[in-house]
This record gives structure tokens, sequence and C-alpha cells, in this order.
């Protein structure tokens, strides 16, 4: 058995990335989260209360590390449309390239299995993308390049295409000319 860690929310949801890299995230369960963190099946029910509760603290979890990463990948530039997007790019190849991708790729899959919707997730959609109004050409571009991003995200972590790391890397350096 793992070694017991204190009751903590983040040590918890290390935990419970954990159970979802090792064995996929239909096995994450409060069960499965308790042996390996090495506490009562209780001890972790009532720290999340519910199963959506804990994949809504996952997600919220992770929305939170990327708008960090994105933030930095911004450097201060916040005014420009294009600065924003290729922001975004960078953020969304290196989701990619990791196992970061297919941890919220799974998360997300659950949940729309599961039927819920999250606001949270289209806060950050929302905030990340806009309204998706575009009004000039450049916009337009920008709108193609965001909602193609997305869409290879998708492809590679929930689709399962793989392809050489290169052809990924060569896909968004055609998202960012673009």
């Amino acid at each position: 058995m793992a070694r017991p860690i204190r009751n903590n929310r983040d040590l918890l949801l290390d935990a419970a990335e954990a159970v979802i890299t090792q064995s996929g995230a239909a096995a994450l369960s409060f069960a499965s989260l308790a042996a390996m963190a090495g506490l009562s099946k209780a001890s972790v029910q009532s720290a999340f209360g519910t199963r959506a509760a804990l994949m809504d603290a996952l997600l919220d979890r992770w929305m939170h590390q990327e708008t960090a990463r994105y933030r930095s990948a911004l450097g201060g530039e916040t005014s420009s449309a294009e600065a924003r997007l290729l922001a975004h790019l960078r953020c969304t190849l290196e989701e990619l390239q990791g196992d970061r991708g297919q941890r919220v790729a799974t998360l997300l899959a659950i949940l729309t299995g599961e039927g819920q919707q999250s606001d949270s997730l289209r806060r950050w959609y929302r905030d990340r993308l806009g309204d998706l109004d575009a009004q000039d050409p450049e916009a337009r571009r920008r709108r193609i390049a965001y909602l193609a991003a997305e869409g290879a995200f998708f492809l590679r972590c929930l689709v399962g295409i793989d392809a050489d790391p290169a052809i990924w890397d060569s896909v968004f350096d055609d998202l960012g000319r673009l």
C-alpha cells in the first residue's frame, strides 16, 4: 500500500492524477484515490463530497496551472490579440508534448460523458478565446487558429491520433503563421 499522506486537497489531487495516469480516468473513484493516498475512503469523500466535485477540483487546478503558463508565455504583452494567440498556441503545444494534455482531455471526456457542463471550463474558454466574433480578416485568421489548435489538441488527446512530435510542431508552426 502507498505510504500515508496528510488529508490535503492538493496532495489528494496529485494522487488522483496518479490514478488517472496509471489506470485511466475510469478507474478514478474515492476507493482508488483512498488506496493511492493511504487514507480511508471516508477521508477522501469528506474532502470532496462527490465524484463530480473531485473532477471539478482537478479541472480547476489544471486551469489555474495552465493560466499561469499562459501568462508566462505572454511575457507581460496582453494588449495584442496576436500575442495572446501565439501564447495560446505555445501552451497548447506544450500540453501535447507532455502527459498533461492526456490527463485534462481524460477529465473533459469524463465530465462530458457524465452529462456535466463545467461553468469554470466555459469561463476559461471565454477568457482565452473571447466570444469568437471576428469583424476583420486578421480576427478571422486568429479565430481559425484558436479553433484549429483546440481541434489538434482533442484529436491528439481524445481521439488518439498518434504522430511524430515533429509533425505536431509543424502544425503549430503553421497555425502561428496563420
